[in-house]
């Protein structure tokens, strides 16, 4: 069965994601890579209201390059993916250029 997923929407063609388990509580959490053309950018993870008591389905994890030092609760994978997208495209999609500080 194959775990990669593209959304189409404006903004997120050059985005692939990839169905996962993280090993962050005993039996696993459910968690996407989140690939830009070749390159891992981002894990998420969606957020066990149960587990953690913080209303919210996806968390970012740990992010790469531009989404370097980021950590978010976002409220729908939507929401996550577009926020993401748009790190990309505020200055030309390249993924290792560093955030201006």
């Amino acid at each position: 069965m194959d775990n990669m997923m593209r959304l189409g929407s404006a903004g997120l063609q050059d985005f692939s994601f990839m169905n996962v388990r993280l090993a962050t509580v005993a039996n696993g959490e459910h968690g996407l890579l989140v690939m830009k053309s070749d390159q891992l950018v981002a894990v998420l993870t969606q957020v066990d209201e149960e587990v953690y008591s913080v209303k919210g389905g996806w968390f970012l994890e740990t992010g790469f390059g531009k989404l370097g030092g980021h950590h978010r609760l976002f409220a729908s994978l939507d929401e996550a993916t577009s926020w993401i997208a748009d790190r990309f495209e505020a200055d030309g999609q390249q993924v290792l250029e560093a955030d201006a500080a």
